[in-house]
């Protein structure tokens, strides 16, 4: 007999784009996982107004929401300082799933990591690159390779936007990092330089598209060995170089590559994207981390390392594009 598992009850704190669009439809792929009992906003039209439509109760304000006991479990999207939200809701007694940046201080994730630490409580940061299926295949087969080919690598990272999504996904994949420096141009975007401490290189590029439509979003990997590249968010490319030949001698069979893509069946349909990027994922491993005690993929050392590094590139472009070394404890 297959035993059926009663899903997580969740309240979530912020009804704007992000929670309408993406946590909400999100969650409602995880019949099985989480339920969604409880919201709350910020102005009581909202509150009004998200009641009706998702038919739950909406409190103005998150105290009541924390306070509700058919409330087991807190999920953040609002906008604003999250680490007295998920302090309050952790204080309480219930494991928290925070949407990013979620840390905004040294101080608000000592806080966040104690508590978490001595109620035993999930604390999941929603980093949706970590959790997306191509950047675990990508992590995956990254891992394989350096065990085969040791040495340090060189990243690529192109988006349309800089900032924390990126930074925190490149420490995933190559690990800590011990200085930065950013550069950027008047209104057509930036690049971040990051050095790790394993003495692997990398770049973050932003752009100044004034849409996204152009396919911009590329991470690729260099070593002597080979070239390893995801692009689109859901196709992978892995080219490999022989070891006993000269590139100029090399014949058609011997520039052998792999590429990995997405199918467009089930699970994926209409729901493709909100797999793709994570979200789901990322919403699945919460449930499974509050049920088993497992640690999460992103938990809050790994939103104060992000954090570090954005701020040591924030001093970079004021110092006018020096180096700066990244704070790590």
């Amino acid at each position: 007999m297959t035993t059926m598992k009663t899903p997580l009850k969740v309240g979530m704190i912020g009804v704007g784009n992000h929670a309408r669009q993406v946590l909400i439809p999100a969650l409602e792929q995880l019949p099985g996982d989480l339920r969604l009992v409880a919201l709350a906003t910020a102005h009581e039209e909202t509150a009004r107004t998200a009641g009706e439509f998702y038919r739950l109760p909406c409190y103005v304000g998150a105290d009541r929401l924390i306070a509700d006991p058919n409330v087991e479990a807190v999920i953040i999207a609002s906008t604003g300082d999250h680490e007295p939200l998920a302090c309050a809701a952790l204080q309480a007694g219930k494991p928290v799933f925070n949407e990013t940046p979620a840390i905004h201080s040294e101080a608000g994730a000592e806080r966040i990591r104690q508590l978490a630490t001595e109620k035993k409580l999930t604390y999941l940061v929603g980093s949706c690159l970590r959790y997306a299926p191509v950047y675990q295949k990508l992590r995956a087969l990254l891992h394989q390779w350096r065990a085969e080919e040791p040495g340090s690598r060189v990243f690529n990272a192109s988006y349309y936007f800089g900032g924390g999504h990126f930074q925190n996904l490149l420490l995933y994949l190559a690990g800590p990092v011990d200085s930065v420096l950013l550069t950027a141009t008047e209104g057509s975007g930036s690049i971040t330089l990051l050095r790790f401490a394993n003495g692997d290189l990398g770049s973050i590029r932003d752009c100044g598209f004034r849409n996204w439509s152009p396919p911009y979003e590329r991470v690729e990997i260099v070593h002597p060995s080979g070239l390893l590249i995801a692009e689109d968010g859901r196709a992978i490319q892995f080219h490999r170089t022989p070891r006993s030949l000269q590139p100029m001698k090399m014949s058609f069979t011997d520039a052998g590559g792999e590429l990995f893509h997405t199918t467009f069946s089930l699970p994926y349909g209409q729901i493709q994207q909100l797999h793709l990027r994570g979200y789901i994922p990322e919403l699945k491993e919460f449930a499974d981390c509050v049920r088993t005690g497992a640690i999460p993929t992103c938990g809050v050392a790994d939103a104060l390392a992000t954090l570090r590094v954005g701020a040591a590139a924030r001093q970079s472009r004021e110092a006018g594009g020096q180096w700066v070394t990244v704070r790590r404890d």
